[in-house]
């Protein structure tokens, strides 16, 4: 006995210095459990390459009609002369500042006005020169005023005249940033380039989309009923005749005669108009060589259809 377990301890020592053996031993083992594993991914590979967690679309998008705006013309600045901050302009500037921005930036210009409280971020401390989006030069806090700051309270102050935010601009500069940066020739060039400063603007009238909409509906509805009425006019009509000898497509120049009332002031107008839409096929092309005559008939009876 005492032999045989001699035997086994001189196997154990053998397998012991032979990792080869140990390995040649262990590996079988761990070939059945990684195959099994294959089996199990392979055999549910639908479900293990499926998302199930839904992803997290952020409301972002804010649709926003357009306001009502009067035309107006804004008027050109002399960016020479605007470029200094004369004492016009800083007493302009103080007057504005105060109206507009004291309440949100402090009266110091520190920030923390009444208005800022829950703010998020909160406005600007002029008085720091850190974190300036659009930096301390004449044109970037022109250009902020402008256009506003997107992910923040600061509007775009586009209500104010040019020559009003140069001078809020300048008031800023000189009584609440630490040496601010001073604009090249070419940064205000490109300032004159993007606002069309030195040359003024024209902003024309807008009004909301859904107002367009309604309008355009209600023209379109007026002019359905008033061609209805048109239509029914000209069945009526005992001189019909002149009129079908010149209108090819009879509902279609009607409706044309409806909507544009230009023709009304004189036959050649009604003859202008026809001739415009010949290729149309609405009028007949005889109506181009018509006679003053025929012209004027035509012409009187179509005016007593539509007015």
């Amino acid at each position: 006995m005492k032999e045989f377990f001699e035997q086994i301890k001189e196997k154990v020592d053998e397998i012991k210095n032979s990792p080869g053996t140990i390995f040649g031993l262990v590996f079988p083992y761990f070939f059945i459990v990684g195959l099994i594993l294959g089996l199990y991914f392979v055999s549910n590979i639908e479900y293990v390459s499926r998302q199930n967690v839904k992803p997290v679309l952020l409301d972002t998008l804010k649709i926003q009609d357009l306001t009502v705006q009067e035309s107006k013309v804004i008027p050109p600045v002399d960016l020479n002369q605007i470029k200094t901050a004369s004492t016009e302009l800083l007493t302009e500037g103080e007057n504005l500042y105060k109206t507009n921005c004291a309440s949100c930036h402090g009266d110091a210009g520190a920030g923390g006005g009444p208005a800022s409280v829950g703010m998020n971020p909160a406005p600007r401390n002029f008085t720091s020169k850190d974190g300036w989006k659009n930096g301390t030069k004449l044109s970037g806090i022109y250009t902020t005023l402008k256009e506003g700051i997107a992910g923040s309270s600061m509007i775009a102050y586009d209500f104010l005249k040019p020559q009003e935010k140069f001078a809020v601009a300048h008031y800023i500069r000189k009584n609440f940033v630490p040496e601010p940066d001073v604009d090249t020739d070419d940064d205000l060039k490109a300032l004159d380039a993007l606002y069309n400063l030195s040359a003024g603007t024209f902003v024309p009238a807008q009004i909301p989309v859904a107002t367009a909409e309604q309008v355009k509906l209600n023209e379109f509805m007026n002019d359905n009923q008033t061609f209805n009425f048109v239509v029914k006019r000209f069945e009526e009509n005992q001189n019909k005749v002149i009129i079908e000898k010149y209108l090819l497509n009879k509902k279609a120049a009607l409706m044309l005669l409806v909507k544009d009332k230009n023709w009304k002031q004189s036959p050649n107008q009604l003859k202008n108009l026809a001739v415009k839409n010949l290729e149309n096929n609405v009028f007949s092309p005889r109506i181009a060589v018509a006679d003053d005559k025929e012209l004027s008939q035509l012409y009187s009876n179509l005016l007593s259809i539509v007015n």
